[in-house]
């Protein structure tokens, strides 16, 4: 008798669990043929609270951990205080937010939740940026090729004393050809790619100036940069998605917090030496030849060293996050 009283006493207490204990899917809509998720929904999942800082314009959200801020209708994100570019636009439908499946996948969770796979970050690529025949950005006398090649062998002098193995694309004055970059990193087996290049403007505009990293874009996604390589879909280097983003995230912070360079975010192209990388890759613009400031503290070689020195710090939170 009394067995069967608990077990009606059981039954009768789970018709009275409270709904919201059920886990709710986020809502979803469809925009231009692109899957969205309601944001709101989404951080509430993963233990954020929502709110409006300037109503229906720009919306935070805010865990023990992260802050995440997004604006309404653009592609301009940041995350954790660093500027991230989104591959769509955050969309609405009447008061709800939706960003879409593919930032949540290949551009929000690899850096709120990074995998952790025991991978071992030996040996690193540099490469620097145009060389011989290929001069790069100019300003005046002073080539891009000649600073890139500076700032890698600063890189690697200080990669080196924090125990890594180092290579290169090129150590000299010579030309290489873009397509042929990945595959050196292929074969000296490295670990991670990262191609070292500085910044100019079209035309003599000098207004622009920071430091922008970039990763590959994903398949079905945009790329920030308007000369960011071939449309299309996914490529050699696509492998890496959620890895290159974490690099490409890790070295812009620190670059943005070790220099109080202006932050022109983390954002995506589809340049062929990141398209054909057979290992996590990234890009790295230090800053801009065109401006009349950025280029005197490019062409300084203290300033080159703390660069460096950013750089390599990204390079061992990034490898603290996945060893």
């Amino acid at each position: 008798m009394k067995a069967a009283l608990i077990v009606v006493l059981f039954a009768l207490g789970t018709m009275f669990v409270p709904a919201q204990t059920a886990s709710r899917q986020p809502e979803r809509a469809t925009f231009d043929g692109r899957e969205y998720v309601r944001l709101g929904d989404w951080a509430r999942d993963k233990g954020f609270e929502v709110n409006w800082v300037k109503r229906d314009e720009v919306l935070q959200l805010t865990s023990p951990r992260h802050k995440l801020v997004f604006i309404v209708n653009s592609r301009e994100a940041r995350i954790n205080n660093i500027t991230v570019w989104l591959l769509l636009p955050v969309e609405t439908r009447g008061d709800r937010v939706f960003v879409s499946q593919l930032d949540v996948q290949t551009t929000l969770l690899p850096l709120i939740a990074p995998d952790r796979l025991g991978v071992k970050i030996k040996t690193i690529c540099l490469d620097p940026g145009h060389g011989g025949k290929d001069p790069g950005n100019r300003n005046g006398k002073q080539n891009e090729k000649q600073y890139t090649l500076l700032l890698a062998k600063e890189v690697s002098a200080q990669l080196k004393q924090a125990g890594f193995k180092v290579v290169f694309t090129r150590s000299w004055d010579t030309f290489v050809d873009l397509s042929n970059r990945p595959g050196i990193a292929r074969k000296r087996k490295a670990d991670l790619f990262i191609s070292l290049h500085f910044n100019g403007t079209v035309g003599g505009r000098d207004e622009a100036r920071g430091a922008e990293t970039y990763a590959l874009t994903p398949a079905g996604g945009n790329s920030t940069a308007g000369s960011g390589g071939v449309a299309g879909g996914s490529y050699p280097g696509n492998r890496f998605n959620d890895f290159n983003m974490l690099l490409a995230y890790q070295i812009q912070k620190a670059l943005v917090g070790r220099l109080g360079t202006e932050d022109r975010g983390v954002r995506r192209a589809r340049f062929e030496v990141l398209r054909e990388a057979a290992m996590p890759a990234v890009l790295v613009e230090g800053g801009f030849m065109s401006h009349p400031t950025e280029s005197k503290k490019i062409y300084d070689a203290t300033y080159r060293k703390e660069m460096a020195r950013a750089i390599v710090d990204g390079i061992l939170a990034y490898k603290r996050h996945v060893e």
